[in-house]
Protein backbone atom coordinates (compact mmCIF):
# COMPACT_ATOMS: atom_id res chain seq x y z
CA UNK A 1 0.00 0.00 0.00
CA UNK A 2 1.55 3.23 -1.05
CA UNK A 3 1.99 5.96 1.98
CA UNK A 4 0.28 8.64 2.31
CA UNK A 5 1.63 11.39 0.40
CA UNK A 6 3.04 8.97 -2.55
CA UNK A 7 1.63 9.97 -5.92
CA UNK A 8 -1.32 8.57 -7.67
CA UNK A 9 -0.87 5.30 -9.35
CA UNK A 10 -0.64 5.89 -13.17
CA UNK A 11 -3.69 4.37 -15.00
CA UNK A 12 -4.81 3.89 -18.71
CA UNK A 13 -6.59 7.58 -19.49
CA UNK A 14 -9.44 4.88 -21.22
CA UNK A 15 -9.39 3.23 -17.59
CA UNK A 16 -9.26 6.26 -15.63
CA UNK A 17 -11.83 8.87 -17.17
CA UNK A 18 -14.18 5.84 -17.33
CA UNK A 19 -14.16 4.82 -14.07
CA UNK A 20 -14.69 8.39 -12.75
CA UNK A 21 -17.79 8.40 -15.05
CA UNK A 22 -16.84 10.75 -17.28
CA UNK A 23 -17.70 8.58 -20.61
CA UNK A 24 -17.17 4.98 -21.37
CA UNK A 25 -13.88 3.66 -22.87
CA UNK A 26 -14.78 3.72 -26.49
CA UNK A 27 -15.94 7.27 -25.84
CA UNK A 28 -12.19 8.21 -24.49
CA UNK A 29 -11.34 6.40 -27.63
CA UNK A 30 -13.35 8.43 -29.83
CA UNK A 31 -11.82 12.21 -28.13
CA UNK A 32 -8.48 11.10 -28.27
CA UNK A 33 -8.66 10.17 -32.49
CA UNK A 34 -10.85 13.63 -33.16
CA UNK A 35 -8.22 15.94 -30.99
CA UNK A 36 -10.86 16.52 -28.04
CA UNK A 37 -9.00 15.01 -25.17
CA UNK A 38 -6.13 16.19 -24.01
CA UNK A 39 -3.21 15.78 -21.71
CA UNK A 40 -1.48 18.79 -20.00
CA UNK A 41 -2.57 20.43 -23.15
CA UNK A 42 -0.91 17.88 -25.60
CA UNK A 43 -3.74 14.74 -27.32
CA UNK A 44 -2.43 11.41 -25.52
CA UNK A 45 -1.78 8.09 -27.45
CA UNK A 46 -4.08 5.81 -26.91
CA UNK A 47 -3.44 3.84 -23.80
CA UNK A 48 -1.03 6.58 -22.07
CA UNK A 49 -1.17 6.42 -18.56
CA UNK A 50 -1.73 9.16 -16.60
CA UNK A 51 -2.47 10.64 -12.51
CA UNK A 52 -5.43 12.18 -11.27
CA UNK A 53 -3.21 14.89 -10.77
CA UNK A 54 -2.47 15.33 -14.71
CA UNK A 55 -4.48 18.46 -16.03
CA UNK A 56 -7.01 16.91 -18.20
CA UNK A 57 -9.31 19.17 -20.93
CA UNK A 58 -12.39 17.43 -23.04
CA UNK A 59 -13.56 20.51 -25.54
CA UNK A 60 -10.93 22.92 -23.38
CA UNK A 61 -12.78 22.54 -20.55
CA UNK A 62 -11.46 21.18 -17.29
CA UNK A 63 -11.89 17.52 -16.65
CA UNK A 64 -11.74 16.74 -12.53
CA UNK A 65 -11.52 13.21 -11.57
CA UNK A 66 -10.86 14.03 -7.60
CA UNK A 67 -14.39 14.10 -6.67
CA UNK A 68 -15.91 11.16 -8.43
CA UNK A 69 -12.73 8.74 -7.06
CA UNK A 70 -13.49 9.71 -3.39
CA UNK A 71 -17.62 8.72 -3.75
CA UNK A 72 -19.06 5.25 -3.52
CA UNK A 73 -20.28 3.95 -6.69
CA UNK A 74 -24.12 5.37 -7.45
CA UNK A 75 -26.11 2.78 -9.17
CA UNK A 76 -30.04 4.08 -10.38
CA UNK A 77 -32.88 2.10 -11.18
CA UNK A 78 -34.66 4.50 -13.77
CA UNK A 79 -38.55 4.29 -14.95
CA UNK A 80 -38.33 5.94 -18.34
CA UNK A 81 -41.59 6.34 -19.99
CA UNK A 82 -41.62 5.17 -23.53
CA UNK A 83 -40.76 8.33 -26.61
CA UNK A 84 -38.78 10.04 -23.62
CA UNK A 85 -35.30 10.44 -24.90
CA UNK A 86 -32.39 9.23 -22.46
CA UNK A 87 -29.95 12.20 -23.35
CA UNK A 88 -27.30 12.05 -20.63
CA UNK A 89 -24.31 12.88 -22.94
CA UNK A 90 -25.14 16.69 -22.74
CA UNK A 91 -24.52 17.22 -18.86
CA UNK A 92 -21.13 16.23 -16.74
CA UNK A 93 -21.96 17.16 -13.24
CA UNK A 94 -25.49 16.29 -13.19
CA UNK A 95 -27.83 14.45 -15.62
CA UNK A 96 -30.15 16.48 -17.55
CA UNK A 97 -32.80 17.96 -15.25
CA UNK A 98 -36.13 17.23 -17.31
CA UNK A 99 -35.16 13.71 -16.30
CA UNK A 100 -35.33 14.44 -12.32
CA UNK A 101 -32.42 12.79 -11.54
CA UNK A 102 -30.48 13.45 -9.03
CA UNK A 103 -27.07 15.24 -9.06
CA UNK A 104 -23.70 13.04 -10.32
CA UNK A 105 -20.01 14.24 -9.25
CA UNK A 106 -19.17 12.51 -12.80
CA UNK A 107 -22.10 11.65 -15.39
CA UNK A 108 -24.94 9.41 -15.49
CA UNK A 109 -24.33 5.86 -17.59
CA UNK A 110 -27.10 3.59 -18.91
CA UNK A 111 -26.39 -0.33 -18.57
CA UNK A 112 -27.91 -1.76 -22.05
CA UNK A 113 -29.84 1.38 -22.71
CA UNK A 114 -33.67 0.32 -24.56
CA UNK A 115 -34.23 3.00 -27.80
CA UNK A 116 -36.42 5.79 -27.38
CA UNK A 117 -39.46 4.61 -28.91
CA UNK A 118 -39.19 2.15 -25.86
CA UNK A 119 -39.12 2.55 -21.96
CA UNK A 120 -39.36 0.98 -18.77
CA UNK A 121 -36.28 -0.26 -16.68
CA UNK A 122 -33.07 1.93 -17.02
CA UNK A 123 -30.30 1.08 -14.57
CA UNK A 124 -27.68 4.26 -14.70
CA UNK A 125 -24.32 4.47 -12.81
CA UNK A 126 -21.62 7.00 -12.11
CA UNK A 127 -19.01 4.43 -12.06
CA UNK A 128 -17.24 3.36 -15.87
CA UNK A 129 -15.91 0.57 -14.98
CA UNK A 130 -18.80 -1.32 -13.42
CA UNK A 131 -21.26 -0.46 -16.39
CA UNK A 132 -18.43 -1.62 -18.76
CA UNK A 133 -18.16 -5.08 -16.58
CA UNK A 134 -22.12 -5.49 -16.56
CA UNK A 135 -22.62 -4.62 -20.11
CA UNK A 136 -20.16 -7.39 -21.23
CA UNK A 137 -21.94 -10.21 -19.23
CA UNK A 138 -25.07 -8.46 -19.70
CA UNK A 139 -25.58 -11.35 -23.06
CA UNK A 140 -26.22 -14.03 -20.24
CA UNK A 141 -28.57 -12.40 -18.40
CA UNK A 142 -32.51 -12.90 -19.16
CA UNK A 143 -34.99 -9.67 -19.52
CA UNK A 144 -38.85 -9.33 -19.46
CA UNK A 145 -40.44 -7.34 -21.38
CA UNK A 146 -44.04 -6.67 -21.88
CA UNK A 147 -45.45 -5.67 -25.29
CA UNK A 148 -48.96 -4.00 -26.39
CA UNK A 149 -49.49 -5.84 -29.90
CA UNK A 150 -52.10 -4.23 -32.58
CA UNK A 151 -53.54 -6.54 -34.79
CA UNK A 152 -54.92 -10.28 -35.27
CA UNK A 153 -52.89 -12.30 -32.80
CA UNK A 154 -52.70 -16.13 -33.00
CA UNK A 155 -51.67 -18.79 -30.43
CA UNK A 156 -49.74 -20.17 -33.80
CA UNK A 157 -48.27 -16.99 -33.88
CA UNK A 158 -47.26 -16.72 -30.55
CA UNK A 159 -45.74 -20.75 -30.89
CA UNK A 160 -43.45 -19.27 -33.55
CA UNK A 161 -42.20 -16.53 -32.05
CA UNK A 162 -41.35 -18.36 -29.03
CA UNK A 163 -39.51 -20.60 -31.22
CA UNK A 164 -37.77 -17.89 -33.52
CA UNK A 165 -33.97 -17.96 -33.20
CA UNK A 166 -32.98 -14.93 -35.86
CA UNK A 167 -34.43 -11.79 -36.77
CA UNK A 168 -33.23 -10.26 -40.01
CA UNK A 169 -30.03 -12.16 -40.11
CA UNK A 170 -29.51 -11.29 -36.45
CA UNK A 171 -29.38 -14.00 -33.67
CA UNK A 172 -31.96 -14.05 -30.51
CA UNK A 173 -33.49 -16.20 -28.28
CA UNK A 174 -36.60 -16.06 -26.90
CA UNK A 175 -37.07 -17.91 -23.56
CA UNK A 176 -41.04 -17.62 -23.04
CA UNK A 177 -43.63 -16.02 -24.81
CA UNK A 178 -47.31 -15.76 -23.11
CA UNK A 179 -50.30 -13.73 -24.79
CA UNK A 180 -53.09 -11.79 -22.77
CA UNK A 181 -55.83 -11.33 -25.23
CA UNK A 182 -57.80 -8.41 -25.27
CA UNK A 183 -61.11 -6.93 -27.05
CA UNK A 184 -60.49 -6.47 -30.88
CA UNK A 185 -57.09 -5.77 -32.13
CA UNK A 186 -55.32 -4.64 -28.70
CA UNK A 187 -53.39 -7.74 -26.73
CA UNK A 188 -50.87 -7.91 -24.32
CA UNK A 189 -47.64 -10.01 -24.58
CA UNK A 190 -45.25 -10.98 -21.66
CA UNK A 191 -41.51 -11.77 -23.72
CA UNK A 192 -38.50 -13.26 -21.23
CA UNK A 193 -35.23 -13.23 -24.12
CA UNK A 194 -31.78 -13.48 -23.54
CA UNK A 195 -29.11 -11.55 -25.93
CA UNK A 196 -32.10 -9.89 -27.99
CA UNK A 197 -32.76 -6.06 -28.82
CA UNK A 198 -36.37 -5.09 -28.31
CA UNK A 199 -36.05 -3.59 -31.84
CA UNK A 200 -35.53 -7.35 -32.82
CA UNK A 201 -38.73 -8.10 -31.45
CA UNK A 202 -40.55 -5.23 -32.96
CA UNK A 203 -39.56 -5.89 -36.78
CA UNK A 204 -40.61 -9.70 -36.06
CA UNK A 205 -44.19 -9.12 -35.44
CA UNK A 206 -44.08 -6.48 -37.82
CA UNK A 207 -43.33 -8.56 -40.56
CA UNK A 208 -45.91 -10.80 -39.84
CA UNK A 209 -48.50 -7.73 -39.86
CA UNK A 210 -48.83 -7.16 -36.09
CA UNK A 211 -47.59 -3.54 -34.77
CA UNK A 212 -46.12 -3.61 -31.13
CA UNK A 213 -47.51 -0.24 -29.87
CA UNK A 214 -46.09 -0.63 -26.90
CA UNK A 215 -42.57 -2.33 -25.32
CA UNK A 216 -41.64 -1.85 -21.99
CA UNK A 217 -38.26 -3.79 -20.23
CA UNK A 218 -39.84 -4.65 -16.75
CA UNK A 219 -36.76 -6.87 -15.55
CA UNK A 220 -32.79 -6.87 -16.18
CA UNK A 221 -31.36 -10.03 -14.36
CA UNK A 222 -32.12 -10.19 -11.29
CA UNK A 223 -33.55 -6.52 -10.84
CA UNK A 224 -36.99 -5.87 -11.39
CA UNK A 225 -39.15 -2.95 -11.99
CA UNK A 226 -41.29 -2.91 -9.54
CA UNK A 227 -44.82 -0.62 -8.54
CA UNK A 228 -43.26 1.32 -5.88
CA UNK A 229 -41.33 3.40 -9.13
CA UNK A 230 -43.80 5.57 -10.97
CA UNK A 231 -42.72 6.67 -14.61
CA UNK A 232 -40.33 9.34 -14.66
CA UNK A 233 -38.96 8.85 -11.15
CA UNK A 234 -35.50 6.92 -10.03
CA UNK A 235 -34.40 5.10 -6.65
CA UNK A 236 -30.85 3.80 -5.49
CA UNK A 237 -30.62 0.20 -6.02
CA UNK A 238 -30.28 -1.55 -3.08
CA UNK A 239 -27.36 -3.95 -1.72
CA UNK A 240 -29.28 -6.60 -2.39
CA UNK A 241 -30.32 -5.69 -6.10
CA UNK A 242 -26.67 -4.86 -6.76
CA UNK A 243 -25.11 -8.20 -4.94
CA UNK A 244 -27.57 -10.07 -6.94
CA UNK A 245 -26.59 -8.58 -10.24
CA UNK A 246 -22.97 -8.54 -9.67
CA UNK A 247 -23.17 -12.22 -8.92
CA UNK A 248 -25.03 -13.11 -12.02
CA UNK A 249 -22.33 -10.83 -14.13
CA UNK A 250 -19.44 -12.49 -12.27
CA UNK A 251 -20.86 -15.85 -13.38
CA UNK A 252 -20.89 -14.64 -17.34
CA UNK A 253 -17.45 -13.57 -17.55
CA UNK A 254 -16.44 -17.11 -16.23
CA UNK A 255 -13.88 -18.21 -18.94
CA UNK A 256 -15.61 -21.60 -20.23
CA UNK A 257 -12.97 -24.39 -21.18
Amino acid sequence: MPARGDPPAPARVQKLLSAAGIGSRRDVERWIREGRLKINDEVPALGARLTSRDRITLDGRPVRLHAAKTQETRILLFHRSPGEALDLKAATSRAAEHLNLPRSSGRWLAIQPMPPVDGGLEILTDDGSWAHRVSRGSHALTVDFVLRMRGPLKDDLVEEFRAATDCEGESMSIIEAAAKYGEGFNHWLNVTARATRSAQVRHWWAARGIIVSRLMRVRFGPVHLGRDLPRGHSRAMSSAERNALNNEIAAALVPRE
